[in-house]
Parts: structure tokens; C-alpha cells; sequence
């Protein structure tokens, strides 16, 4: 007899397709708004906009049509407090919620509706890093030994009993996606299955976690912070190379491409020791034809590519915002 499953998630995340494929059965998804159209910051329009962006950009699937086509019950859902969602939760009568990258927290109206509540994949071996960007103070901690986590959910932010975790090895300079692919995907979602059996089981063994997490909480970064994050006087070149590299698609640490490249971002290559005594650190120079960030040990090179769907998500992005001003 499979589990009745309820996912909340963002998008067609990792753990959506093997959870509908798993022996399980997923009766309903409820997708987590971003945090700014929870506040009411962002309209319906340019939320749908930026929708149609990603999937393009980013060949994402539309979380909606992915249910439509599955015949999943799905509901947008801007948090707990929804009027009808405890009503439609109720309706679905979930044995378990399974949450992974949700916005807000889930409070307990809503994760004390299943017989069995309701569990959360973490990408940290917790409780180390609880909060919602682990993966950027992986990063910036130069931390190579990461993990998973999944656990029960309660009032607090990832502090619920533990209920399995597993560590894994990433080598320095990997990229981020690459190490979502490692610790999610394949790490993650194993783990989040072998939870789901051992509830269907009854044979699930739960640990408690200590009051306090050994490291920073994993907060989001605030727009005026990417620019002053990195420590150009007194990190290493190693780490600066790691957090660049592994955050390039999303950390705004150093000036983007101008010119016929506004709008793309720079790719980070390998880095060399070399003098840099005549040089600023921190600052693009242009070296033999090649673009390189200076830094107190040494030089990291960075290349560009043009990308037309960039410069479209740029162009649109730029006037939608200027519209909902």
C-alpha cells in the first residue's frame, strides 16, 4: 500500500519526477510562491512573464501544466494562512507532505494536517547550514564535505528531528549545478525515498537535533551585499576562485560584462599565481587578449559568450521591472 504524497516546491524541482514515478502515489502539489510575490511585490503579469522566461531560458517546466498533464491537483500557494488551503489539504487527505525549496515556512495548520506530517529534503548534512541558501555559504565557507538532510518538519527552521543524512565529497571549483546535481538529485532524492519506505513501514528512526547549528544561518544574500561579499585583501586565491566559479550564475561579486555583452554574465575559467603588485585587486584587466580579475596571489581568467536569449531575458526583465515601479 503506497503513501497518499502532497509535494510544496518551487517549479518541476529535482524531487517532482521521481516522486510521481516512485510507488508512491502524489495526489496533489502545491507550488511555493516566490518570497516576493508572497509580499505582494511582483504582479501576476511579470510573474507569469518571468515564468515564460525560465522555461525558455532554462528549458524549466511549467509546474501547472506538469500536473495538468499528470492529473496532479495542483494550487498556487502564497502561505499558510491561504483561504481554502487547509480545506483542499483536508480534501487530498495526504498521508505525508513533502517539501524542498519553499520560500516560507511552513507552519503548523498546515504540516500537522497528514497522519504522518510532513518532511523536508535540506541540501546540508544539518544541522549545519539550516536556512535557505546553504548552497552559497557551502560556497563561501570553502566547506567540501556537504550533505543531505531529510527531516520532520516543525515550528522552527530546519530544526525537526532528523530522520536520515548522508555526507558527500565535491571536489574545489565545481559548480553549482553540477553540486545540486550531486547532493539533490542524486544523494537527496535517494534518501528521500528510502524515508518515504520506512514510513510506509513504520520502521523510521528519528533524531532530535541540539538547539543550535555549529555554523552561520544560510540566509539569503541582500542585493547590496554581492558586490562586497568577497574579501579581495586577505582571501586566498583558491577561495575567491571557488566561490566565483561555483556561483556564477547568480552571485553578483564583480562587474558584469558591459557592451555588446550586457546583460550576460561571465564564465570562470582556472586561475594562476603570478605578481600582481602593479595590478587592482578585485578589477578586470585585460591581459594578452584575455579578461582576468585580479587578486593578491594571482589572476582568474574570465570568458564570454553572447547569448541572444541573455540579451532578450535582459532587455525584458529591465522593462518589466521599470513598469512596476
Amino acid at each position: 500500500m503506497s503513501l497518499k504524497i502532497v509535494i510544496i516546491t518551487q517549479g518541476v524541482s529535482r524531487i517532482v519526477p521521481p516522486l510521481v514515478e516512485s510507488g508512491h502515489s502524489v495526489v496533489g502539489i502545491l507550488e511555493s510562491a516566490s518570497r516576493g510575490a508572497a509580499r505582494g511585490r511582483i504582479s501576476v503579469f511579470m510573474r507569469n512573464a518571468l515564468g515564460w522566461l525560465a522555461q525558455w531560458l532554462f528549458a524549466v517546466g511549467f509546474l501547472k501544466s506538469f500536473c495538468q498533464q499528470k492529473g496532479i491537483a495542483y494550487r498556487l500557494m502564497y502561505s499558510s494562512q491561504d483561504a481554502g488551503l487547509e480545506e483542499w489539504l483536508r480534501q487530498l487527505q495526504p498521508d505525508v507532505i513533502v517539501v524542498h525549496s519553499m520560500s516560507q515556512l511552513l507552519r503548523r495548520n498546515i504540516y500537522s494536517i497528514p497522519r504522518l506530517g510532513a518532511i523536508n529534503l535540506h541540501p546540508s548534512y544539518l544541522p549545519n547550514y539550516r536556512g535557505p541558501n546553504p548552497d552559497f555559504w557551502h560556497y563561501y565557507d570553502v566547506d567540501l564535505h556537504p550533505g543531505a538532510t531529510v527531516h520532520f518538519v516543525d515550528d522552527g527552521e530546519d530544526t525537526g528531528d532528523i530522520l536520515l543524512q548522508e555526507k558527500l565529497d565535491v571536489p574545489l571549483g565545481m559548480k553549482s549545478p553540477e553540486r545540486s546535481q550531486r547532493v539533490v538529485s542524486e544523494l537527496g532524492v535517494a534518501l528521500l525515498l528510502r524515508v518515504l519506505d520506512q514510513l510506509e513501514a513504520g520502521a523510521e528512526q528519528r533524531m532530535a537535533q541540539p538547539a543550535d547549528s555549529p555554523t552561520v544561518r544560510a540566509r539569503n544574500l541582500k542585493t547590496e551585499e554581492h558586490g562586497a561579499i568577497i574579501d579581495w585583501q586577505t582571501w586566498s586565491i583558491e577561495k575567491i576562485w571557488h566561490v566565483l566559479r561555483g556561483t556564477e550564475q547568480w552571485l553578483n561579486a564583480v562587474p558584469p560584462p558591459q557592451g555588446l555583452y550586457r546583460g550576460q554574465r561571465w564564465s570562470v575559467e582556472d586561475y594562476r599565481l603570478e605578481d600582481t603588485s602593479q595590478l587592482r585587486v578585485g578589477r578586470i584587466h585585460r591581459q594578452n587578449g584575455e579578461y582576468r580579475i585580479a587578486c593578491k596571489e594571482g589572476t582568474i581568467k574570465l570568458t564570454q559568450a553572447f547569448s541572444i536569449k541573455r540579451f532578450a531575458v535582459f532587455v525584458l526583465v529591465t522593462v518589466l521591472r521599470r513598469g512596476s515601479l
